[in-house]
């Protein structure tokens, strides 16, 4: 109960059709009815209608798909084709995009360190708050990382400069609070789905 003057900062609560566990609405993905009565994914969670909840794990939307779990709770008739693998596939795709538009705003509001210079920089300063290490960084882009706040690995070099119009780039740090909060939310529950 909040009492006058608080401010709850709380999200609201959901349960998992899956595991029937509760957790904060940014914690689990939504599901609604798609096209042709099927289920469709709403990791953004603004499309109209009724709506399931899942955690954004392969245990709980394979079960969610065995049980029959989520077209329960939408009121709409189960579908023997429904594919957990599919779902899993779009769910992985979803979280990728959140993750490049992240980096893409960190960028935009100069709030992204590029590279092992200016992330050593940024880290020694204390305002690195998440360092994203490519997969196939050296062992002294790790060691870089490992003087940060948090750190997780995700993408490759080639992919981070992709993103960011460069050559290969092995490290970035997130100096601005709120983005490298999602972003670490985000790529561990990225990490929960691969395979």
């Amino acid at each position: 109960m909040s009492t006058p003057g608080s401010t709850n900062t709380k999200s609201p609560e959901r349960t998992c059709v899956a595991c029937r566990l509760r957790g904060e609405r940014d914690e689990l993905v939504r599901v609604v009815v798609g096209p042709e009565q099927g289920l469709a994914l709403d990791p953004r969670a603004v499309k109209s209608g009724r709506g399931a909840w899942v955690h954004p794990t392969k245990a709980c939307v394979a079960t969610m798909v065995k049980r029959h779990a989520a077209e329960r709770s939408l009121k709409v008739e189960a579908r023997r084709d429904l594919d957990a693998g599919a779902l899993l596939a779009e769910l992985r795709a979803a979280m990728a995009q959140r993750i490049t538009s992240l980096l893409l705003v960190a960028s935009r509001t100069k709030s992204l360190a590029i590279g092992a210079e200016a992330v050593d920089t940024a880290v020694a300063k204390g305002q690195a708050h998440l360092v994203l290490v490519a997969k196939d960084a050296g062992g002294n882009a790790r060691s870089i990382a490992e003087g940060a706040r948090r750190s997780a690995p995700y993408a490759t070099k080639q992919e981070f400069g992709a993103l960011l119009g460069r050559g290969e780039v092995s490290l970035l740090a997130i100096r601005e609070a709120r983005i490298a909060a999602e972003l670490a939310a985000t790529v561990d529950r990225l990490g929960t789905l691969e395979d």
